[in-house]
């Protein structure tokens, strides 16, 4: 088995060595690491060559990318490994076992396609404390009201062969669309395993993105269809009503019609049950 492990960087001199050291010192050994360069004008790729001279695991691209999400795509494109992990630039895996952990994990359950655990919280914002181990095993309901860090998840490579890339509309949350995309059909499984420090202050914590927002109950209707009429639906009843009238809504239609029923209905079953 071989982890591919793709690490999009841009000016990450004041924490790269700290996330490369963590996985340097893993005791299992089969992966490689691709950091995809959006051009750094700081010390980033002096660092990183350094390191490739010592470390054949290592690869590295620079170019111009249009974000994030286009340097994850590239790392899934270039690299060869099975299992594909992403990993912000500022963020470290947790201790030198998880990749052993998740591989034994892996090798135990042959027909997952994504594998997730939790991760550490590494400072404070409006969603998280210091230090709190986040967040779970995911049920569809609490899916639907959040993200699953992409730090704690491991991807088969399949499972962008059958649900493509990232989307390039969303400027932070094109993981969560692709998270929704996945869980929608392909099998997941929860290891209670903390994988890796995540650091409060990355662009994904500091940037909204307005349009995922906007377009988060069509996507619901997009990837779960007339599920999502279901009681596990209710908490995203507002989502959908978006979905059913707004002006921003991406649908039209007989879909828009779809979401407002399902509305109505999530909404009727709400009034009952309080």
């Amino acid at each position: 088995m071989l982890f591919s492990i793709i690490i999009p960087t841009y000016n990450s001199s004041k924490t790269i060595v700290r996330c490369l050291d963590s996985i340097i010192k893993q005791n299992f050994t089969s992966y490689e690491v691709w950091f995809i360069d959006g051009n750094s004008s700081d010390d980033t790729l002096t660092m990183l060559t350094d390191y490739k001279q010592e470390y054949p695991f290592i690869n590295l691209i620079c170019e111009k990318d249009e974000g994030i999400y286009d340097a994850m795509n590239k790392g899934i494109n270039l690299s060869k490994g099975e299992w594909l992990y992403f990993l912000g630039s500022d963020d470290t895996l947790f201790n030198e076992s998880v990749l052993n952990n998740i591989a034994k994990t892996i090798n135990a359950s042959k027909d997952k396609e994504v594998v997730y655990g939790n991760v550490m919280m590494r400072g404070e914002n409006q969603w998280n404390l210091n230090n709190v181990v986040f967040d779970g095993e995911y049920s569809i309901e609490k899916f639907i009201d959040r993200n699953i860090c992409h730090q704690a998840m491991f991807f088969k490579r399949s499972v962008f062969e059958k649900n493509g890339n990232f989307s390039l509309k969303y400027v932070t949350n094109a993981d969560f669309d692709f998270n929704m995309r996945c869980y929608s059909n392909s099998l997941f499984l929860y290891t209670d395993v903390i994988v890796a420090n995540f650091y409060v202050g990355g662009q994904s914590t500091l940037v909204q993105d307005k349009v995922f927002h906007q377009h988060r109950g069509a996507l619901l209707y997009r990837y779960f269809g007339r599920r999502i009429f279901g009681s596990s639906f209710l908490n995203a009843r507002l989502y959908i009503q978006q979905a059913a009238l707004s002006k921003t809504s991406p649908l039209s239609g007989f879909p828009r019609l779809i979401c407002l029923l399902a509305y109505s209905k999530l909404k009727l079953h709400s009034m009952l049950i309080s």
